[in-house]
């Protein structure tokens, strides 16, 4: 059998359960079929090859991160308006303006320095957790504990 072959056999007989993960992630269905056809797309390209029995495993763990990928990347301003407006719709109005204004005031304030910048870098630059922490000089998990109290710390200033 030849490898297209195979990999058809592996999208028909692992497509819905895929799918279904990557709703349950993005809770879209266009993007959840998209992030299940680059996952196949992308062992087609790299000529990739699952060792048998553990196909079910890769293939969930793919459609994951990159579900998860998407996420992170999702641009800097429908995450504010997420933060600051708790998934409520986006109108941009005057009390918009003013809490992005006392956003990016917060911003200036976050404690230690190192902190601010891997906020910046992140959300206002849209780097990856690689990226900066290449950048920084610091482990992906720092830069992931950094944001996470510097999100805490910016809520918690909303309250």
């Amino acid at each position: 059998m030849n490898r297209k072959k195979d990999i058809e056999q592996l999208f028909r007989q692992h497509y819905t359960k895929m799918y279904n993960l990557a709703r349950c992630i993005l809770s879209d269905d266009g993007e959840s079929k998209d992030v299940v056809s680059e996952v196949f797309a992308q062992i087609l390209a790299d000529d990739v090859v699952l060792v048998p029995g553990s196909e079910d495993g890769y293939l969930m763990r793919s459609v994951r991160n990159r579900c998860l990928n998407l996420i992170a990347h999702k641009s800097v301003k429908e995450r504010v308006a997420k933060l600051l407006l708790d998934d409520a719709d986006v109108i941009l109005s005057e009390e918009t303006d003013e809490r992005l204004d006392r956003l990016m005031l917060l911003i200036e304030d976050l404690e230690p320095p190192i902190r601010q910048l891997i906020f910046r870098l992140r959300y206002l630059q849209e780097k990856s957790y690689q990226e900066v922490a290449d950048e920084v000089g610091v482990s992906k998990v720092t830069v992931f504990n950094h944001l996470s109290k510097a999100m805490d710390w910016i809520k918690e200033q909303f309250k």
